[in-house]
């Protein structure tokens, strides 16, 4: 069995008196806090400008459409053109391919192997391993793959580029190192 030692009585008044000590010098100075009131209160007792007068408000005129022998800027047909031409494919003629339902982001690269003088990109996607080549499609953005190398796969992305318009961009899915 252990003991426990006691205190004894002078360290018990040595300790209580450097506390009280502490205590009454932190009472001894100026507060921070002293300026800060001062400072507010001088600020509640200056009187705000009042705010500038609102503009005065303008009466709206309509005006007619002038321009009869053009189509209407918002007719249906106007905008049927609009949305056939958004929905129109750079690559129509193509058969559709699964890893196209998929962003690019979610791809993963996990190495590259070669199986009968092909070389194939190994690569993540939804939980699943694919092995992919050369001249297939990545992506929702008609990424064709054109190279791969044991520390990339580069695609060729179309990329709508204003109403009608396809860019090409190139990108490229790098060998993740925890793979």
């Amino acid at each position: 069995m252990s003991r426990l030692t006691r205190p004894q009585p002078a360290k018990l008044q040595a300790l209580a008196a450097a506390a009280l000590a502490v205590a009454a010098l932190a009472g001894c100075g100026q507060s921070d806090d002293d300026g800060l009131h001062q400072w507010m209160a001088q600020t509640r007792a200056a009187k705000a400008p009042p705010p500038e007068p609102l503009p005065e408000v303008k009466s709206y005129t309509p005006r007619e459409y002038g321009g009869r022998a053009s189509p209407e800027p918002f007719a249906q047909t106007k905008i049927g053109e609009l949305n056939k031409t958004m929905s129109e494919s750079p690559e129509a003629g193509r058969r559709h391919e699964p890893l196209e339902d998929y962003p690019l982001e979610n791809f993963k690269m996990l190495g590259m192997l070669k199986k009968n003088g092909e070389t194939y990109g190994v690569v993540r996607v939804d939980n699943k391993i694919h092995h992919v080549k050369v001249g297939q499609y990545l992506g929702q953005s008609y990424g064709r793959v054109v190279r791969i190398s044991d520390q990339e796969i580069v695609l060729r992305e179309l990329v709508r580029e204003g109403v009608s318009d396809w860019k090409e961009k190139m990108t490229s899915l790098k060998l993740e190192a925890s793979a």
